[in-house]
């Protein structure tokens, strides 16, 4: 591995500079997104930071992307249909743009290879939403739209909700294109967090080219209940999937597939933020092993996981959070092969100081471990992120991050890859 240190471009250097000034000095500039300007309030209401979301952004979604009204004592619990009846319905209010653009620095190095390093600055994408519910009914809507992100365009989500009942206890049922594991879950759950990549639990890919960062046609249906004043939320959710295509992209329309997977959650909210989550999820796949060799067959795993996570807010500022899940899949190295087992377990613990509101100081270590029957040793993945975030206007739509990832892969004969990942983004809602 070479000894050599490596050196920053000016460019990246100076957009090293400017995003961490901006972290420290607030901007001018001014903008609200969508939900926002249509409750006159700010992205703090919903979000911790944009876009990880609090207890009252988690029950916006479950009620239909409906702020959640006030409950009083001895008063007839708002209905569903009627919590926005007050609100005009305005086109504004219901579309949102984001950008994102960064400057990052890698460096790899792997065993008797000279070390290899990249500086870059990006435009890491530019979504367009819209959202909102029909007033005066038990219908909502979702979109995003991928206006540019890796060269490509593309429709990421799209989904219309029927949601029944009241603001304390509520039914829904949406379907479309969406997210497996989104932000139905509370906060360890929830792969959108303060980091610009999830945990290595929902964005890892396995050799059966299966991840929980997909987004099929879906159709969903959940359980809202709700204490007075919201002190205690309980929110069950269950979906089936198209799941995946053998090259692991999404199913959106039709395929040789004729099974459906099974996603399953349950949360438990309390406190001023605290939570508790349960997640399975159950399915097959297509899989094309030994793809372009003489020896290539395919064959049709069961794909299994199962996960639980956790998180509590200690006096407003301090919040812990971690998730575990186990993985099992079948496996087969030749076509003759009785069926085996790739296993994985993964975990992650992070910790989330609020200096301010809108301004946080983070640390996440994320474990891996993965092996297949019959075969010696564990191939196994660490690593550190440490971050600050900070949101640049009152509104908290405007958010400069700065983020140092080191990972380690150890394979099963304690081979060592490592990755090193600085970037600094500026995150633009409006």
């Amino acid at each position: 591995m070479s000894n050599r240190r490596p050196r920053f471009s000016q460019s990246v250097v100076c957009a090293m500079v400017v995003a961490s000034w901006l972290i420290v000095f607030k901007s001018p500039l001014f903008a609200i997104p969508a939900f926002a300007r249509k409750y006159d309030t700010k992205c703090s209401s919903c979000h911790t930071i944009f876009p990880r979301l609090n207890k009252t952004g988690y029950l916006s979604k479950r009620l239909g992307y409906s702020m959640p009204p006030d409950m009083e004592e001895d008063k007839p619990v708002p209905k569903i249909h009627s919590a926005d009846k007050n609100i005009r319905w305005n086109l504004g209010d219901t579309l949102a743009l984001v950008f994102q653009t960064s400057a990052t620095y890698d460096k790899t190095g792997a065993p008797e290879e000279p070390s290899t390093t990249n500086n870059s600055l990006n435009l890491d994408n530019a979504l367009l939403f819209l959202g909102g519910t029909i007033p005066e009914s038990n219908f909502s809507y979702f979109g995003e739209y991928k206006l540019y992100e890796d060269g490509e365009t593309a429709l990421e989500k799209v989904l219309v909700q029927y949601t029944h009942g009241n603001v304390r206890q509520s039914f829904f049922v949406k379907g479309g294109k969406m997210q497996l594991q989104e932000t139905s879950g509370f906060r360890g759950s929830d792969p959108l967090g303060l980091f610009r990549e999830g945990p290595l639990m929902f964005t890892a890919v396995d050799p059966n080219l299966f991840t929980m960062d997909q987004a099929p046609t879906t159709i969903a249906a959940g359980f809202t209940w709700a204490s007075m004043y919201y002190k205690q939320v309980l929110g069950l959710t269950m979906k089936v999937t198209n799941g995946l295509n053998a090259d692991g992209s999404e199913i959106v329309q039709d395929s040789e597939k004729h099974s459906k997977d099974v996603w399953l959650q349950a949360d438990y909210l309390f406190g001023p933020d605290g939570g508790v989550s349960f997640m399975g999820y159950f399915g097959r796949k297509y899989q094309v092993q030994n793809e372009g060799l003489e020896n290539e067959f395919e064959y049709y795993p069961r794909i299994r996981r199962w996960g639980v996570f956790g998180n509590y807010l200690f006096f407003d500022k301090l919040d812990t959070i971690t998730g575990y899940m186990h993985g099992r899949d079948d496996w087969k190295w030749e076509s003759n092969d009785t069926i085996l087992n790739y296993k994985n377990d993964s975990w992650y613990g992070e910790v989330d100081y609020y200096l301010q509101t809108g301004f946080a100081a983070t640390a996440r270590y994320d474990w891996m471990r993965e092996k297949f029957d019959l075969q010696d040793g564990f191939l196994r993945t660490r690593a550190w992120t440490l971050g600050l975030q900070k949101t640049l206007t009152k509104q908290g739509n405007l958010c400069a991050r700065l983020s140092y990832m080191d990972q380690k892969i150890t394979d099963p004969a304690d081979q060592i890859q490592t990755e090193k990942h600085l970037a600094a983004d500026i995150r633009l809602g409006w």
